[in-house]
């Protein structure tokens, strides 16, 4: 079995306490649990980035696809 390096972080008792009560209701351990939050902590930073970005250029987007979309037949023939 692989060695896997931990270390010890300090958090207020009430969020150890919060992590353990979510933990044992999930059937997991505190570490995989605060493992979970980061992971979803990072996908919803990269998932308002996207937004934000979308937001700004999602009209130069939208016309860029409007020419892909015109050439997706391009020099192929229908196939029946």
């Amino acid at each position: 079995m692989a060695v896997v390096e931990t270390t010890t972080i300090r958090v207020r008792k009430s969020t150890q306490q919060k992590l353990a009560k979510e933990a044992e209701l999930a059937g997991t351990s505190v570490i995989e649990m605060l493992e979970a939050v980061v992971d979803l902590w990072e996908e919803r930073r990269l998932l308002d980035s996207m937004d934000e970005s979308y937001a700004k250029y999602g009209d130069e987007i939208r016309e860029e696809m409007k020419i892909w979309d015109g050439t997706l037949l391009d020099g192929l023939h229908d196939v029946d």
